[in-house]
């Protein structure tokens, strides 16, 4: 087992900044950084997610973070982290008691089909390894009204309850620290079998949009590169973000 890190060893605390993930790159691009540095912002103005979508959060309600690491992977286990980071998160809304928690693949954490978190990582590439990866997170929090095309919830509406930012950061980062050392141990088989334990559409029958087609699969798994397997017709294709989409 690798000697046990601390998330949020440094942390960098923000009153607002549009995006955590391009001020954490830029800090990364121009000095080493101790592994497990947090880069936290209060109020992010223009948070960005996966597909080049905007993430839209309420100021000052909602957690808003990155996070640094040097994960040592190769570049065809990137989404490993991904999954790390996703299982992370699930484990900490498990542990507040909220149910009907569900990874949806590649990025985004639902509560009862409604997003609570999602993530983005961006990573630097060393030869054929990851040298650094920045960790982007978004959770709601406090925030409890969302704009009627966004499908969400947060803390708040599923505990009724306001809760200190810093505090669920602290937290949540030890949760995170527990699977990324999974990660660091080269726990694999395990981080896999608890991912798709706990994907949504794993092993059922959904509708996909699929080069403006609607299709009917089944999630079967995801490659180390992050590509989704999904069965049609019996036979297994695998889809990289941009090609596919829930038909909902």
């Amino acid at each position: 087992m690798a000697a046990a890190l601390i998330f949020g060893n440094e942390l960098i605390t923000l009153d607002e900044v549009a995006s955590t993930n391009t001020f954490t790159q830029e800090l990364v691009a121009s000095k080493k950084l101790m592994e497990g540095l947090v880069v936290w912002a209060k109020a992010q103005t223009s948070g960005r997610g996966q597909r080049g979508n905007i993430w839209q959060a309420e100021p000052y309600k909602n957690l808003t973070f990155s996070l640094v690491l040097t994960p040592n992977l190769l570049v065809e286990e990137q989404f490993m982290l991904s999954k790390v980071i996703a299982l992370g998160i699930y484990d900490f809304l498990s542990f507040l008691k909220i149910e009907n928690v569900e990874i949806k693949w590649p990025n985004d954490i639902l509560v009862n089909g409604e997003k609570i978190a999602g993530i983005l990582i961006e990573n630097t590439l060393k030869q054929s390894k990851i040298g650094t990866s920045v960790v982007g997170i978004g959770l709601n929090v406090n925030q409890s009204i969302f704009p009627d095309e966004i499908k969400a919830t947060s803390l708040k509406n599923e505990l009724d309850v306001e809760r200190e930012i810093k505090e669920v950061l602290s937290n949540l980062l030890i949760h995170l620290e527990k699977r990324y050392l999974q990660l660091r141990a080269h726990h694999f088989k395990q981080i896999n079998e608890d991912y798709l334990a706990h994907l949504f559409g794993y092993q059922k029958s959904l509708v996909y949009q699929i080069e403006e087609q609607q299709k009917e699969g089944i999630i079967v798994g995801v490659s180390s590169f992050g590509k989704l397997q999904l069965q049609i017709n019996g036979v297994v294709e695998e889809f990289g973000m941009k090609e596919l989409r829930l038909g909902f």
